[in-house]
């Protein structure tokens, strides 16, 4: 993505002052506070504490498959589903030495739970970020939590069943071989609470916000930079570790991908794109879209392609569904394929990175498609038919 956008800049497309002037800084600071807190919670020992907790807690299979679904598409509603994946996968491999049991499973229900969940709001992921701030819907975090919220509850509550009917020759007991106090895993209590207050504040605060203007500086990039500001100050001896195991690369990543998106605008090429490409000014095309173009170039690119696209086809903010519909589509396209999401291929690169095993392409398209079938035919007929006034 940095050689792309670079060479926007050797070809003459962009000049490195145009280069700079295209990168959302909100997103940008949005995203470094966000993986902040995340980090935090990681390196405080919270992550491993809490699976662990899940594993001595379970005594089947079926048990703590609804457990790691279940959490992993809670904590993706307000961390990002990339982060979450990450910190989750390591711990969940290790079961398999404290249990003796196929993790498999368990993999499967992290990348699931993490896609579904994010889906919800603007903060799950980064292409519902991008959406959010760069469409200039108005009050995205209510406008998210409307329309998405209910449909990704039901979604949550269907496909915990059509995983143990995909693995229904897994439900064995859990004997734990290795026991230890969950407590020992929770290496810094006073970074980990630290953490958990201020992701509980903020949460509540981004629809405050978007419901009052109470001022023109509080908004959920400066609060969330406030909150990460404070982790920084409060995590002492561990504050470097923090902002170390920030995810930076996406950071760059990002940047880059502003640069290009910017350089693909400029050149014309987006217009040329309009031609061939299902028309993004309905909802049944940005589904169609969303779906299947993040199989190819993913679903951040896609949708930091497709936003200048559709602001050009003459999108509004106020078209509110189409947006809500760009995000829907675009991440759930997550669960089809093995690529259709960075965190699928988190999972299974930490995973074989530990000695367990990861995804195979086929493999997760086995599981992937009836899922992803269920998932887009209630997201799809949701936003169809419910309409509400903001």
């Amino acid at each position: 993505m940095l050689l792309g956008a670079a060479l926007t800049m050797v070809l003459g497309i962009l000049t490195p002052s145009q280069a700079l002037s295209s990168v959302n800084l909100d997103v940008i600071l949005f995203l470094i506070s966000l993986f902040t807190i995340s980090s935090a919670l990681e390196v405080s020992g919270f992550f491993s504490y809490l699976a662990y907790r899940l594993l001595i807690s379970s005594r089947s299979m079926n048990k703590l498959i609804l457990k790691v679904f279940g959490l992993s598409a809670l904590l993706s509603l307000a961390l990002s589903n990339d982060g979450i994946a990450g910190s989750f996968t390591p711990v969940i491999v290790s079961m398999r030495r404290q249990a003796k049991i196929s993790v498999k499973p368990l993999l499967y229900a992290l990348a699931f739970g993490v896609t579904i969940g994010s889906v919800a709001l603007p903060v799950g992921n980064p292409q519902n970020l991008l959406i959010a701030l760069e469409s200039g819907m108005p009050k995205p975090f209510i406008l998210f939590a409307f329309y998405l919220l209910p449909p990704t509850i039901i979604n949550i509550l269907i496909t915990y069943p059509l995983l143990l009917l995909l693995f229904h020759g897994s439900n064995d007991d859990i004997v734990i071989n290795e026991t230890r106090r969950p407590e020992e895993l929770l290496v810094n209590k006073r970074l980990a609470y630290t953490a958990i207050i201020i992701l509980l504040t903020l949460i509540p605060l981004y629809f405050i916000t978007d419901v009052f203007n109470v001022s023109p500086y509080l908004t959920p990039v400066t609060l969330t930079f406030m909150g990460a500001s404070i982790i920084y100050l409060a995590s002492g001896s561990d504050r470097r570790v923090v902002a170390h195991n920030v995810d930076w690369t996406t950071i760059l990543f990002f940047m880059g991908l502003f640069i290009v998106s910017e350089g693909a605008l400029e050149s014309g090429v987006l217009n040329v794109l309009a031609n061939y490409l299902p028309q993004p000014t309905t909802l049944i095309g940005v589904f169609i879209s969303g779906l299947f173009l993040s199989q190819v170039i993913s679903n951040v690119p896609m949708v930091a392609l497709y936003i200048p696209l559709m602001k050009e086809l003459g999108v509004l903010p106020s078209n509110s569904v189409i947006w809500i519909g760009l995000a829907a589509s675009s991440t759930i396209a997550g669960n089809l394929t093995l690529i259709g999401a960075a965190s699928n291929v988190i999972i299974s690169e930490a995973s074989e990175k530990r000695g367990g095993e990861g995804f195979g392409f086929l493999e997760f398209m086995k599981y992937g498609v009836p899922i992803t079938i269920v998932n887009t035919a209630i997201y799809y007929a949701w936003l169809s038919y419910v309409h509400i006034p903001i």
